[in-house]
């Protein structure tokens, strides 16, 4: 009797655990195909506020908030990064404001609540004073942050995470920054728009620029930010003045070529897809999960 209890005991634990495992692999799975949130700023010569948007139509998802600190003070973004590996969101303010300009600063994407980090400090100004910030930001897959001068030319810049001191890594030759977006592709490829005719590739090493195309602009203006989804390279084109309408944009790696997707926010400057989790740590749970109850079943058999 007690060999016959166990038979039939012992498939019915297995089935439940059978049931149990796919129900979270489902679950995990399930957030595995969750799409990245995409998040839009404002600056190009206004307030900063922060957006999200729908990334098939360019449209207002939610609007957050301003961008403001603690005490109120707003800060105009121009560029859009989260860190990889600590998940926080991080931007580079417009240069418009003496008081907040050229810095790198961190943004609670649930608020808008702006944090300041602390000066770009490129030593690199115009005929007015003004100094240089980031047109835009990205991090490599290390958590590693770099940016592209407005100023002084597009050239590429490595920036310290804790003090926001910016250190030049080469010049790229261009004297005039015209878009100055920025993306790093899982494969480590740094993509620029340095000027509003130029798509194509900086090296990490020397910060040389390597042109691919001349991309189609919806709006005729310039690519201000870059950011990957996935893959997927999208583009911000802001037009001219004094509308400063934006399209949003899918550009093809490999030849520059350009998909419209639709008119976004005007005065919109930076764009930053928030990474979706990787389910790593809960698949391996759920292994172990299974693997103790099968151990336990067959202890009691």
């Amino acid at each position: 009797m007690h060999r016959q209890a166990l038979v039939h005991h012992f498939p019915h634990s297995l089935n439940k655990l059978f049931l149990f495992v796919c129900v979270a692999v489902g679950l995990t799975l399930g957030q595995q195909a969750q799409a990245a949130t995409l998040f839009g700023a404002t600056s190009a010569g206004g307030p900063g506020e922060l957006f999200t948007l729908d990334s098939s139509t360019g449209a207002v998802i939610q609007d957050i908030g301003p961008l403001n600190d603690i005490l109120n003070a707003n800060y105009p973004i121009t560029g859009l990064a989260f860190n990889p590996v600590s998940g926080l969101l991080y931007g580079s303010t417009g240069n418009s404001s003496s008081s907040t300009a050229a810095r790198l600063v961190t943004i609670n994407p649930a608020t808008a609540q702006v944090t300041l980090i602390g000066s770009f400090n490129t030593g690199v100004v115009n005929s007015s004073g003004t100094p240089a910030t980031m047109a835009d930001l990205a991090f490599d897959s290390a958590g590693n942050l770099y940016g592209v001068a407005s100023i002084g030319g597009p050239q590429l810049y490595s920036i310290n995470l804790l003090t926001g001191q910016a250190t030049v890594i080469g010049s790229t030759g261009l004297t005039s920054t015209s878009g100055g977006g920025l993306a790093i592709s899982s494969g480590s490829i740094f993509y620029g728009t340095p000027t509003s005719s130029r798509f194509g590739t900086y090296n990490s090493g020397t910060g040389a620029f390597s042109n691919i195309a001349n991309p189609v602009k919806p709006l005729g203006g310039a690519y201000a930010a870059l950011d990957f989804d996935g893959s997927t390279l999208y583009g911000l084109d802001l037009g001219p003045g004094p509308a400063l309408a934006t399209h949003l944009v899918t550009i093809d790696t490999g030849t520059g070529a350009v998909t419209d997707l639709a008119a976004s926010v005007n005065m919109l400057d930076a764009i930053a897809f928030q990474p979706v989790p990787e389910p790593t740590t809960a698949s391996l749970l759920l292994v172990l999960v299974a693997v103790r109850g099968i151990i336990v079943a067959r202890r009691r058999k």
